[in-house]
């Protein structure tokens, strides 16, 4: 039976080996062809890659193009609501009234000096309380974006006359409590020196006369001082609330389009894996016949099912949707409508204990301004714990609701359904949590710290063209404090109107906020490990 066998195979040899020459020849050539179309689709890979990185980084630029076109579309809300309930033109025009109807009010008979005085000197009620006069022409930077409108330095003439004009009389002790009370310890020295008795005008003898008319220009002094003050903290305190809620707008849209852009873009990076396999798997390859397909190392969603994350993370694997993402979006209502009121209020407090007791009539120059400005911003920055040492303030309040109830709230008052609040939408929900995971980290306060010296720095170039103008030596000029308000008002009020916008353009720029989106935007390889 073997003998049998043997011959068999004997008298057929030739077939079979050419049959195995013929199987051997068709394994070789698929092997080849396998591993050629293996190198062509990595090749392939490799190019999608690079491709795709040129992708990323082109999203990355758009997605910086939509924040800033962002910012400039929150800012007419933003004016609209600081410059209302801090309207320094409308108490300007209160204050110019005043003294105008001062001056059309006929000065009273005043008796001779007395015998003896060298120099009589005739307290004024013309001469009161006036505003110093802006310029009416627009100064642009170099850069084109329109900055301060300009401050212009008038003629001696004028100078002498705002100085007279700033040499308030003041009521003098004898006047009431009240009275006294009305007006702030440091009006003393913006006043000038010059005191009269609570009617107005003394007489030669030093009897104080009962001429109505004189109580009346002391009653009005008297509010023209306390209306003087409003004017100085009430100018500075918007300008620094314009600071403070522009870098804080700023940087919140930066979270909110870099966390959307890396969701979209990781979903469309798994979208085209899926799509490729698809295809892949339809058209079949000649290698599948000879051996199994190799895991493609680029494959996305295999990644993310290693990670565990799958399953998990609906934003990862479906995206972010419309509705979801227009919710994620109304936060920025909090900072227009109420975060910056609570940066105004703490801002007011910082600018009511530096500049109390800062006359008017001082002389500025840009170093002693900063001093000032560097104070308030300590102030508002930190916050002084029991143990007596300062601690850096948490913004998260003022850039999100604290609540549940108010997150529900805000959405509501925007059209949002409760049946839409974040309770019922998970995606919305991770996206808050995340957001304020990024506003209590490091990296927020370090980038928040560089947009404040940043949006300083733009204040003082500007007040630097407008209002220190250069003496012949090309020496910044000390400028009074009443001669700088104009200017500050004038800064806060284009530093939220102007197109181009220097303020936003200048933060956009910074190094430090592009790289904190940067990584936001890029933020996913530690989902993956």
């Amino acid at each position: 039976m073997l003998h049998s066998i043997g011959t068999y195979f004997y008298e057929r040899r030739r077939g079979y080996a050419k049959a195995l020459g013929i199987v051997g020849g068709l394994y070789m050539v698929g092997r080849y062809v396998g591993d050629r179309l293996e190198d062509v689709r990595r090749k392939v890979v490799e190019e999608r890659s690079a491709r795709e990185g040129d992708s990323l980084r082109k999203r990355f630029k758009q997605n910086l193009d939509d924040i800033s076109f962002t910012i400039m579309a929150h800012l007419p809300i933003l004016m609209h609501n600081v410059l209302t309930d801090m309207n320094v033109e409308a108490l300007t025009a209160e204050l110019q009234s005043l003294s105008k109807a001062a001056r059309d009010r006929p000065a009273p008979e005043l008796q001779p000096p007395m015998q003896g005085h060298n120099s009589p000197r005739t307290p004024s009620l013309a001469s009161s309380v006036e505003l110093v006069h802006e310029g009416a022409h627009d100064a642009r930077s170099d850069s084109g974006s329109a900055s301060i409108l300009s401050y212009s330095v008038q003629d001696d003439a004028s100078s002498r006359l705002a100085e007279s004009q700033l040499s308030w009389v003041q009521p003098s002790v004898e006047s009431s409590p009240a009275r006294r009370a009305a007006v702030p310890s440091s009006s003393s020295s913006e006043a000038g020196g010059e005191s009269m008795s609570s009617s107005g005008v003394s007489s030669a003898d030093g009897v104080p006369s009962s001429d109505p008319s004189g109580s009346r220009a002391s009653l009005t002094t008297s509010k023209k001082a306390e209306m003087w003050r409003e004017v100085k903290l009430l100018t500075v305190t918007r300008t620094l609330t314009v600071v403070y809620s522009v870098s804080l707008l700023s940087i919140f849209t930066h979270i909110q389009l870099s966390l959307l852009g890396r969701y979209k873009y990781l979903h469309s990076i798994v979208q085209l894996e899926r799509d490729e396999g698809a295809r892949e798997q339809n058209d079949g390859s000649i290698a599948s016949f000879f051996f199994a397909p190799r895991e493609n190392p680029f494959d996305a969603e295999a990644q993310f099912s290693k990670a565990g994350i799958w399953q998990e993370d609906s934003l990862w694997q479906d995206g972010i949707d419309a509705q979801t993402e227009r919710k994620y979006l109304t936060l920025s209502w909090w900072i227009l409508n109420v975060g910056w009121k609570d940066v105004g209020e703490r801002v007011r407090r910082g600018v009511d204990e530096v500049f109390e007791d800062v006359s008017l009539k001082s002389k500025l120059g840009p170093v002693e301004l900063h001093r000032l400005i560097s104070d308030v911003r300590r102030r508002v920055e930190h916050e002084v714990t029991f143990e007596g040492d300062e601690r850096r303030i948490n913004f998260t309040s003022t850039l999100l609701p604290p609540t549940a109830s108010a997150v529900t709230h805000l959405l509501a008052r925007n059209g949002f359904s409760p049946s839409q609040g974040d309770g019922q939408d998970p995606a919305f929900t991770q996206l808050l949590e995340e957001t304020r995971d990024v506003l209590a980290s490091a990296d927020f306060h370090l980038v928040l710290e560089r947009c404040l010296d940043k949006a300083t720095e733009t204040l003082f170039d500007g007040l630097r063209r407008n209002v220190f103008v250069p003496d012949a030596e090309g020496e910044e000029t000390p400028v009074r404090l009443a001669g700088m308000l104009p200017g500050l008002a004038r800064w806060s009020s284009l530093a939220l109107n102007s197109v181009p916008n220097e303020l936003v353009d200048g933060l956009a720029c910074l190094y430090e906020i592009s790289a904190f989106a940067a990584i936001m935007y890029s933020d996913y390889e530690s989902r993956l490990r």
